[in-house]
């Protein structure tokens, strides 16, 4: 078990030594040599101590990602397997909603699997590897997943940008073990049911970390007329309509999301309730709106991510204000707003300032009900805030 040694700079080891999974480029002390992109190695601070090990990847600008800290602890087969069932077995004792056949299994560094995403739908696994360490690794994966969770069919979507910036090559859609999925797996979230088509869906199908907000509505939503803003495949209507909302107003520019949101609608529609689907860019449409209106009982927000770069940040932060004060243009007196950010660049101070900005831009005087992150599936390792990304704020408006 002897893998290459690379040295840190000092001081460089602290953030590994509380966890950090990550050794950007300038943390080294020399260029290494003859190391392959993708070789295991192990990581030594400057005093020549074990730090920990973890993949290497000169085309990254995280030329390291951990894996262990514990030396004894060989990167192979038995690795992978090992680290995969503490995943599964963390998710079996995390308490998710009964009824609920849909959840992520793998959540990358957070799992101490950085790269590799594994979402469950029904008896069907979606794997996404992000990483080049991960794309080494493949074969033990895939094996260790079909082994432990013995799925119907394992597919592959790691038709995803973060690949390029690994010096990796697109790599299509397909199938890697077991049978093909329908067009539609048919799921259920604490007793909603509802569809994902992972061929033609966003990520893996379906978006797997709004499952709590999406149950809080769905409590919420008696009665109500719901907005619902990147409305995607309509999973928060879908809950809103189980909750005997009267009506829905969903609205995307994505017309691949239409053909599943249709089947969410009908599945949950209750007798007397209505709900529609629009396909528009939701900015120039929430903008239009806000000034004629109608007005909604509940508006919901939940936009992609509006930052990928850090100098974009005031530009993002006056997006996601502007969004957010039009959005509350919108809510009648006494009603909810429903907004959340995905970016891990936007801190949860920085999200309650645009709520604070957005309140007083549009004249409301609103009391934040509920604050959330992320759901238990979806664990979050303390030393690693880049992996603190969503973020959802429950806001009621008074006046």
């Amino acid at each position: 078990m002897n893998y290459p040694e690379l040295k840190l700079r000092k001081g460089s080891e602290r953030s590994l030594i509380n966890g950090h999974p990550w050794v950007y480029s300038g943390a080294l002390d020399q260029p290494p040599e003859g190391i392959a992109p993708g070789d295991v190695v192990d990581v030594f601070d400057h005093r020549k101590r074990f730090v920990g090990r973890g993949y290497y990847n000169p085309h990254s600008g995280i030329r390291i990602r951990m894996l262990t800290s514990v030396r004894e602890r060989a990167i192979d087969r038995n690795f992978f397997r090992q680290v995969i069932k503490q995943a599964h077995q963390l998710r079996q004792q995390s308490s998710l909603p009964t009824r609920t056949t849909a959840y992520r299994v793998v959540h990358g560094e957070s799992d101490n699997l950085p790269g590799l995403v594994v979402d469950l739908y029904n008896d069907f696994l979606v794997v996404q590897f992000h990483t080049l360490g991960m794309e080494r690794f493949r074969n033990d994966i895939i094996d260790a997943l079909e082994d432990l969770l013995q799925p119907s069919g394992i597919y592959e979507r790691s038709d995803v940008g973060t690949r390029r910036a690994e010096g990796l090559p697109d790599r299509p859609a397909g199938l890697l073990r077991g049978v093909p999925p329908p067009d539609f797996i048919r799921i259920e979230e604490c007793g909603t049911p509802l569809v994902v088509d992972i061929y033609n869906g966003q990520k893996t199908g379906f978006f797997l970390d709004q499952r709590n907000n999406r149950l809080l509505l769905q409590s919420l939503s008696q009665g109500q007329s719901v907005l619902n803003c990147f409305a995607y495949t309509s999973g928060f209507s879908a809950h809103a309509l189980k909750g005997s909302a009267r009506r829905t107003l969903d609205v995307d520019i994505a017309p691949a999301a239409l053909p599943a949101a249709r089947q969410n609608l009908s599945a949950n529609q209750t007798a007397g309730s209505c709900c529609d689907y629009l396909i528009a860019d939701v900015f120039p449409f929430i903008d239009e709106l806000a000034e004629r209106g109608p007005r909604f009982d509940v508006v919901v927000l939940d936009p992609p991510s509006l930052l990928r770069k850090r100098s974009d940040f005031k530009k993002a932060m006056g997006i996601y204000t502007k969004l957010n004060r039009n959005a509350l243009k919108l809510v009648r007196p006494g009603g909810l707003l429903v907004t959340a950010s995905c970016s891990n660049r936007i801190s949860q101070e920085d999200f309650f300032h645009i709520l604070q900005r957005a309140a007083a831009s549009a004249r409301t005087d609103t009391r934040i009900l509920a604050y959330n992150l992320h759901p238990p599936d979806h664990p979050v390792n303390p030393a690693f805030p880049e992996g603190r990304y969503l973020k959802s704020i429950f806001a009621r408006v008074l006046a």
